[in-house]
């Protein structure tokens, strides 16, 4: 194997053991949010243990479906990524076949997907909406029972200064909200504006949860999210095409090395 080759080896043996470290971080991280996700909740500070509620939810929350998402996900990079490393290493033809060959079918999976979405991007966008209307509607509580839902989705409407998935009447469909609601208390307090302090959840105006509704209404979490990935779309261009790139590179480098180990069989 010559000096070019060489170096090609150990490009892809340090790409390849970036992405399993990678894939096994994804992988621990959906393993925790679907075995604990009280207790990453509390580790990343948008509120205590003692306040979140967790109950048995009957059908699966969007968090634990993420969750899920993330298993599946992080075990296939792993896998993948650790067949290139291993099949780069020990310059294993059948496994750098194996690993090209994967490597091409996800490339092809993803122009697929991308096709896919444009031309169904409303039907996605619907169904989308459907499923997180869903979720708050069944899942969303106040923040005095709160629910691992209740305490991400406070958090998510915060930042993203926006109201439930549509607009604030979302829930008025909220039966756990709906339930623990105070005498005066009408809308979310993420919904109105806060005071500095992130994790508080402190109104500036103490009776902006009160008014239904809102004298200031804020837009829908899911319209806002349109509108980001709308504005940003040429950086997802930017990002997808370079994805792709370093998907042909790899593919590329893996034929070097599979060559270089076929000649050197011989």
């Amino acid at each position: 194997m010559d000096l070019g080759t060489s170096l090609i080896k150990y490009c892809l043996c340090m790409f390849n053991f970036v992405f399993v470290v990678f894939g096994t971080a994804l992988l621990g991280l959906g393993i925790w949010l679907v075995a604990d996700l009280s207790s990453l909740i509390a580790l990343l500070k948008l509120a205590s243990k003692d306040q979140i509620q967790v109950s048995e939810y009957g059908p699966a929350t969007v968090l634990e479906q993420a969750g899920y998402v993330f298993i599946a996900l992080g075990a296939f990079i792993f896998i993948i990524s650790f067949l290139g490393y291993c099949g780069t290493m020990k310059e294993s033809r059948f496994l750098l076949g194996a690993y090209a060959f994967f490597l091409s079918l996800i490339f092809v999976l993803e122009i697929i997907l991308v096709v896919l979405f444009v031309v169904y991007r409303k039907e996605t966008e619907l169904e989308a909406r459907k499923i997180l209307e869903m979720s708050v509607h069944k899942m969303y509580s106040t923040r005095e029972q709160a629910t691992p839902f209740t305490v991400t989705f406070d958090f998510i409407m915060r930042q993203g200064q926006c109201c439930g998935i549509n607009n604030y009447t979302d829930f008025d469909k909220a039966t756990k909200f709906q339930a623990n609601l105070t005498d005066k208390q009408r809308i979310p307090i993420a919904c109105c504006p806060l005071k500095d302090d992130p994790y508080k959840f402190q109104p500036i105006d103490e009776n902006c949860p009160n008014i239904y509704p809102p004298s200031t209404p804020r837009p829908g979490c899911f319209n806002k999210l349109i509108q980001i990935l709308d504005s940003e779309m040429n950086i997802a261009i930017v990002i997808g095409v370079a994805i792709g790139l370093l998907q042909i590179i790899g593919i590329v480098f893996t034929i070097c090395v599979y060559k270089a180990a076929y000649y050197d069989y011989k």
